[in-house]
């Protein structure tokens, strides 16, 4: 019986195209939140939480996941540990005990005036500035990619990027 080697499978041109893509945003994405880490001492998910505290002052966990995109327990663990860096402070409501709002620690307030450009990273800041119907054709075609996908993970979509 004659062995013959496995044919690796030749992709078409368009797909290696778009494979560098995701590929060089992918990479470029990492190198921006390795950046931040360097420059803040805090991860990219956890300095877009501190920004964001400090834009809304008094702000409360479910509005901070709202306001980042991702699920409120997801933004509890970045509170708490921001809280355990000593950069956050969560202050009690007096009338209502339940009530938390979130404060920037002075530490907190340096590192967040101190941050890398953009913030919310450079993925983010590349959509933001894509002209609406490019924006609404490109998340068309991502949700027909991740459709075609045989492997899906629902609940990356509420991953932040620097997390994921």
């Amino acid at each position: 019986m004659v062995s013959h080697p496995a044919e690796t499978p030749t992709l078409p041109v368009d797909v290696l195209r778009a494979l560098r893509s995701f590929r060089m945003i992918v990479r470029s994405i990492k190198q921006h939140f390795q950046h931040v880490q360097e420059a803040t001492g805090v991860s990219g998910s956890q300095l877009w939480c501190l920004v964001t505290i400090q834009a809304q002052p008094g702000i409360r966990v479910t509005q901070l996941a709202q306001a980042l995109g991702i699920q409120q327990a997801t933004a509890s663990n970045l509170v708490e540990s921001l809280d355990r860096k000593g950069l956050v402070e969560r202050r009690r409501d007096q009338r209502d005990q339940r009530v938390v709002s979130l404060f920037l620690s002075e530490a907190g307030a340096r590192i967040a005036k101190a941050a890398p450009q953009p913030v919310a990273g450079i993925l983010p800041d590349a959509l933001e500035r894509l002209d609406p119907s490019a924006l609404a054709q490109l998340n068309g075609l991502l949700e027909q990619v991740i459709g075609l996908m045989a492997l899906q993970a629902p609940d990356g979509r509420d991953v932040p990027l620097a997390d994921a």
